[in-house]
């Protein structure tokens, strides 16, 4: 008699296994099979004329193409979540319900874009620059700005970024190097005055669009001096997370107004199938 060698012994055992859980698959709610492991499954939907059902995903920045596209496919079951924390939201087209589930894989997302000059204004928060770098940024950025003295008077932008420019401390020394806010030093503020023969501007205000779609809004802006050899300045945004948390807010209660009406039904929140 001859001797089986490893192979048909493995064979044998899978066919033993399989032909044991066989009974077991019948009585699965999912119908499912058995496969040898050397087995490939191929999908032949790729070859007929249509697919056999429709999903992809939609992604865009646009919130008014998101709110178009979802509403183009809205029905029964459809679900918006909306991750405000995130800036981004999700349709999903074909969710279902408890009773008839679907495949959760046709979809549209979002993800807001930050405009260039809100992007400009969280990369310089907190940032310390030597006046030539301030003064230009300033410069630059002119059309969101307003300036404003000690008084909360509003100067005009051009004298405020002139006085950047001019700014001169009485001789310190090394040793004394401190941070004082304008807003809230006045001495400093006239002795700088007094020395450069400017207005010098305590604080600043920058007005834009944060996100694309949103609406505009306005930043107020800490200016702060770092006195030593060369004076070191710093804009701080006031109160950022505050204005996060609105402008989430207002993204959130934006898309909620936009599916009003229409058989797409929002939620706060994320879902994962």
């Amino acid at each position: 008699m001859s001797q089986l060698d490893g192979s048909a012994i493995e064979q044998i055992k899978n066919l033993t296994l399989s032909a044991s859980l066989l009974k077991n698959v019948e009585l699965t709610d999912c119908p499912v099979a058995v496969l040898p492991n050397d087995v490939d499954l191929h999908s032949l939907e790729g070859f007929n004329v249509n697919r056999f059902r429709f999903r992809g995903n939609m992604t865009t920045t646009s919130i008014e193409d998101f709110v178009k596209y979802s509403s183009d496919y809205a029905g029964s079951g459809v679900r918006c979540f909306i991750d405000a924390d995130r800036m981004q939201a999700e349709t999903i087209f074909n969710l279902g319900t408890l009773d008839n589930p679907g495949h959760a894989d046709n979809k549209a997302a979002i993800t807001l874009k930050k405009t260039a000059p809100f992007t400009g204004l969280l990369e310089i928060n907190g940032r310390k620059q030597g006046q030539k770098e301030l003064a230009e940024w300033l410069e630059d950025n002119r059309d969101f700005l307003l300036a404003f003295d000690a008084d909360g008077t509003v100067l005009d932008i051009k004298q405020a970024v002139g006085a950047v420019r001019r700014i001169t401390i009485e001789s310190i020394s090394t040793s004394d190097h401190e941070e004082n806010d304008f807003s809230g030093k006045r001495s400093l503020m006239e002795s700088v005055e007094a020395k450069s023969k400017d207005v010098m501007p305590a604080a600043f205000e920058f007005k834009c669009v944060p996100y694309e779609g949103l609406g505009e809004r306005p930043f107020k802006l800490r200016y702060s001096i770092i006195t030593s050899d060369k004076p070191i300045l710093v804009l701080r945004i006031v109160q950022l997370e505050t204005a996060e948390e609105e402008i989430a807010s207002e993204f959130r209660d934006l898309l909620i107004n936009k599916f009003d009406g229409v058989e797409v039904e929002s939620f706060i929140g994320k879902f994962k199938a």
